[in-house]
C-alpha cells in the first residue's frame, strides 16, 4: 500500500471550464437582467398610460434610429462620430416629449457583452421619458441569417409585435428584424389597423417593395422581402398616416398610394455609402394632434426643420 505525504479530498474533483464559463456567463447575463429591468417595455408602458388622454388631446414624440455603434472598426473609423446616441439623449431631455422610440438596431449584435455596453450608455443619461423599442436585425443574436432574439426578449419583453392607443393616434410596432413579415404577422397587422383614430406604423426594415431607397445589390441590406407587397397595400388600404423605418443609416421621405413612409437612420450608427442622398446624424419629433401629424428633423448641430405637409418624394435622385 502507498501512503502518500498528503490528504488527497474524495471524491476527486476537476476544474471544469465548460462549467467555468458557464458561471461566468450567468454572472453576466444576471448583471444586464438587472441593468435592463427599469427599461422593460411593460414597465415603459405602465409609466406612459399611467397618465391618460383623450382623442381630443395633443402629443409629441421622438424617435431614433439606429444606434449600433458598427461591428468592425474600420467602418467605425471611415464613417461614424463618437457618442452620436448620448448626445442625441441628451438633445432630447429638456424638450415637452410624451415619450421616444428607438427604432431598433440598438446594438451590433445582439450579445451579453453588446448590451450590458448599451444598458451602460442608456443608464448613464437617463430619458426621463417613457422609452419604447422596436426590434432590428442587429439585436438579434446575428444581424443576418438564422438567428434568435432571446435577450432582446429577455431584456425588452417577449412580444415584439405590439401597439397601444395614446390620444388620437394608434402606434404599431411591428417586427420586420427577420428581413421578412409573415402571414401571421400580416392578419394580426390587419386587425390591429381596424381603428377609427389615426394610425402609425413603426418597424425596423423598409419593404424592399418600395424600392426607392432599396438599390443596394445585397440580399436584406435594404429592407425585408417577404411581404413587402403586402404590406404596403394594407398600409394604403388602412389609410395609415405614417410608417417609420430605419435599418438604411440616412433620412429619406416618400408618398406613396397615399401613405408617408419616413426612413429615419440616423441615430448614431455609422452612416455608410447607400443608394439614399442625404445621409446625417439626427433624430425625429412627431406632433400628433386630432388634426393631423407633423414630423420635425432635429440634427446634432442643433438646426431643425419640418418635412413638408404636401406631397413628398426624397431619395437618391433629390426629386
Amino acid at each position: 500500500m502507498i501512503s502518500l505525504p498528503f490528504e488527497v479530498p474524495w471524491p476527486l474533483s476537476f476544474p471544469s471550464s465548460q462549467t467555468e464559463e458557464k458561471d461566468s456567463f450567468d454572472d453576466l447575463y444576471g448583471e444586464v437582467k438587472a441593468s435592463s429591468h427599469p427599461w422593460k417595455r411593460s414597465n415603459q408602458l405602465d409609466k406612459l398610460l399611467s397618465k391618460p388622454m383623450s382623442p381630443h388631446d395633443s402629443f409629441d414624440f421622438a424617435i431614433l434610429g439606429d444606434s449600433e455603434p458598427g461591428r468592425f472598426w474600420i467602418f467605425r473609423k471611415l464613417f461614424s462620430e463618437p457618442a452620436v446616441f448620448t448626445k442625441h439623449l441628451l438633445s432630447l431631455r429638456n424638450l415637452p416629449l410624451d415619450f421616444m422610440f428607438q427604432l431598433g438596431d440598438m446594438v451590433s449584435r445582439g450579445t451579453l457583452e453588446n448590451y450590458r455596453k448599451f444598458f451602460q450608455t442608456l443608464s448613464s443619461e437617463p430619458p426621463t421619458i417613457p422609452y419604447l423599442t422596436v426590434i432590428g436585425n442587429h439585436d438579434r443574436s446575428r444581424p443576418n441569417g438564422r438567428s434568435h432574439s432571446k435577450l432582446y426578449r429577455s431584456f425588452f419583453g417577449q412580444k415584439t409585435n405590439y401597439f397601444f392607443d395614446r390620444g388620437p393616434v394608434r402606434l404599431i410596432i411591428l417586427d420586420s428584424s427577420r428581413a421578412k413579415i409573415t402571414r401571421a404577422q400580416l392578419r394580426w397587422l390587419n386587425l390591429a389597423l381596424n381603428t377609427p383614430l389615426k394610425k402609425i406604423v413603426l418597424t425596423h426594415m423598409p419593404p424592399m417593395s418600395l424600392r426607392f431607397w432599396n438599390d443596394i445589390p445585397i440580399s436584406c441590406r435594404g429592407g425585408f422581402k417577404k411581404g413587402s407587397e403586402e404590406f404596403i397595400e394594407m398600409m394604403a388600404r388602412h389609410k395609415v398616416d405614417r410608417v417609420y423605418t430605419g435599418h438604411i443609416h440616412a433620412f429619406a421621405v416618400c408618398d406613396y398610394k397615399g401613405v408617408r413612409y419616413v426612413l429615419t437612420g440616423g441615430g448614431g450608427s455609422p452612416l455608410f455609402p447607400s443608394g439614399v442622398a442625404d445621409k446625417f446624424y439626427h433624430s425625429l419629433r412627431v406632433s400628433v394632434s386630432p388634426q393631423g401629424i407633423k414630423d420635425k428633423v432635429s440634427l446634432l448641430s442643433g438646426e431643425n426643420f419640418y418635412i413638408p405637409e404636401g406631397k413628398v418624394f426624397l431619395n437618391k435622385f433629390q426629386i
